[in-house]
């Protein structure tokens, strides 16, 4: 089965009066349980290709596809609702509420989804207990490490079972111990619970741990392996 398929995306930014396109023409099929990672220098349309799939932003042309449903069409509240449902984000900086508790950082999700109702205490608790950071769920984002506080963003990733988990650059901050650690973490999430992982990444040690590395220069593919 394939969770998500894009077809001919381009995308295209105005720069003053010059276009400059960031995607040309890339198609792409992610089948169920992925572990992929997205290479490329600066400027190869990593991160855009993300923010396309993690409906983020619009292509310029081209159909992006969740289990044959093509969403390119829809508005920004429909895309927001389908984003709070579907995709998990991991981002290099972390992107901890700085004033909730590690617990309160993994429900956020579920407290802003009117879909997640009722008490939530034992989803967060086993979720906190899978990333091996349960003792810490009381203390605030400030009191942890690096590598602490990507066990937390990847947990609220996965808090809300998505289709999908967007990682942009997710070792970018951390050091070689740490992003090891955090890499076998999701690669055990992604084998217990089944859940596709997409990551951009310049990281050898991410690419390593992918089953598929899909090369992007210049906003094309230029290598599949």
């Amino acid at each position: 089965m394939v969770n998500i398929r894009v077809e001919d995306l381009i995308k295209d930014y105005k720069v003053g009066d010059i276009t400059v396109r960031a995607l040309n023409g890339v198609s792409l099929d992610i089948k169920e349980s992925s572990f992929i990672s997205i290479a490329g220098p600066s400027g190869s349309g990593k991160t855009t290709l993300l923010n396309i799939i993690g409906c983020l932003d619009k292509s310029t042309n081209g159909d992006l596809f969740f289990n044959d449903k093509n969403i390119t069409g829809y508005d920004d509240n429909r895309l927001t609702s389908f984003r709070n449902d579907n995709i998990g984000f991991i981002f290099q900086d972390f992107n901890l509420i700085p004033v909730l508790t590690v617990y309160e950082n993994v429900e956020f999700p579920l407290c802003i989804n009117p879909k997640f109702k009722g008490n939530h205490k034992k989803n967060v608790e086993e979720i906190l207990k899978m990333v091996g950071i349960f003792e810490l769920k009381d203390r605030l984002p400030k009191e942890l490490s690096g590598g602490q506080k990507q066990r937390v963003a990847i947990a609220r990733a996965l808090i809300k079972k998505p289709l999908i988990v967007l990682a942009d650059e997710p070792t970018a901050n951390l050091d070689s111990d740490n992003a090891k650690n955090v890499m076998e973490i999701m690669k055990q999430m992604n084998r217990d619970l089944k859940t596709t992982f997409l990551f951009s990444t310049h990281d050898k040690l991410v690419m390593d741990f992918a089953e598929k590395i899909i090369h992007l220069r210049d906003g094309k593919i230029v290598e599949e392996n």
